[in-house]
Formats: C-alpha cells, structure tokens, sequence
C-alpha cells in the first residue's frame, strides 16, 4: 500500500519535523480560560443543567443515554448536539476567539480524546482543539498505520502533559468507587428489565463503559 504521508516524511521532510509541526501549531483553549469552563461544566452537570453529547446513530441509543444520565448523574437534560460538533466549536471559538470559518484555514476542530458520549468530556475545554489539517487524518478512529498511532499517542500524551490537573481530576471522577458501583447497578437493571433489544443494549453498555474509561497511556 502507498501512503503519501510515508512518502513525504521519507524524501522531503523528516518526521521528527512534522510531529514538532502538530504539536506546536495546534491551537489549544488558553489553561485559566480551560480552568473556568471546566468548572463550568461540571456545575451545569450537578446542577441538572443542560449539556451536550455526540448523539447515537439509533434514537434507542440516546433514550437510553437519557436515561442513563437521569439515573447515574440525576441530570435530565443531556441533549444530543445537533451537529455532532456544534457545541464544542462554540467553546473554542469563545475562549479562543478563533472563528473556523473566518480566523483560520486549513485548521480542522478535533477531539484530543474522544470520548464523545461522556458529558464530562465532550465539551471538557481539555478535550477541544484546532489542528492543522494536515494532521487531522492521522487522529481518525480509522487511522491504524504505524504512523498515526505514534502520532496519536505523542498528541495525547503532549495534551495530557498541558492540562494534567483536569484530566486528572476526570480519572479521579470516573475511576471513583461509588461512580463504577451506580454505573454497574445501571446497566444490570436495564439488562433484567429487558426494555430494548439485547444487542442494542450490548452496544450501549460497551459506548459508555468505554467513553468513561480513565485517560491512560
């Protein structure tokens, strides 16, 4: 298989280089503007606010993510963002003063972590940048060559470094004792209740299980 990202860090420029190049020019939200909007966040969540997740391709997955949310974090008002990105375009366009469509080109909104149908992360400021977009493919869900998984973890691990105490603080909250023992007693109920289609249900345990994992390296 020809990769043209192989063949131009193999004859005009050297990887080393252009690892530097997404890293350094990666937009990220300013860290006292990250403190303030992640405190922000979290208050809308306990305080049965609105916030935001990535919706689910089935309407079953976001009644159940309702649901799940009623019942875990006792906030009835998870909304699935209309776009998928709207929401957190708007974070970083505020704290940033970066408009996509009219400040940057060649710029691409990303997602550091994923995670996107966990409310502490998908608008987490942490979470939320804009990468050259050149750099945008090698953090897909499909990009698997050696190339974008050692991007990927250097990206991360380069985010993590920045803003540690808030990525900590989110490992501490979704590694917590009392957080994994409700998430366990959900997800037996809706499987003994048996109100949706096991698979679906099968599937929207392993979304969520996975999208509240601890960040880890």
């Amino acid at each position: 298989m020809i990769d043209s990202y192989e063949l131009l860090l193999s004859q005009y420029i050297s990887k080393e280089d252009f690892f530097r190049f997404g890293l350094e020019k990666t937009i990220y939200i300013p860290d006292d503007k990250v403190e303030a909007e992640w405190q922000s966040l979290k208050k809308n969540i306990t305080s049965n606010k609105a916030v935001f997740i990535r919706g689910f391709k089935s309407s079953t997955g976001m009644h159940m993510a309702s649901d799940f949310y009623t019942k875990v974090f006792e906030n009835k008002q998870v909304k699935k963002d209309p776009s998928n990105t709207q929401n957190p375009a708007k974070i970083i366009e505020k704290l940033t003063g970066y408009k996509k469509t009219k400040d940057l080109k060649n710029y691409q909104l990303a997602s550091v972590f994923g995670r996107s149908r966990n409310i502490l992360a998908f608008c987490a400021p942490w979470n939320i940048v804009y990468i050259p977009s050149m750099l945008d493919p090698l953090l897909s869900a499909e990009a698997n060559t050696a190339l974008a998984l050692e991007f990927k973890e250097r990206f991360r691990k380069h985010a993590y470094e920045k803003f540690k105490p808030y990525i900590d603080e989110f490992n501490e909250m979704v590694s917590n004792y009392q957080f994994q023992r409700s998430m366990d007693e959900y997800f037996q109920k809706l499987f003994d209740d048996g109100h949706f289609d096991k698979k679906e249900m099968t599937a929207f345990e392993n979304t969520i299980r996975e999208d509240f994992a601890p960040i880890t390296f």
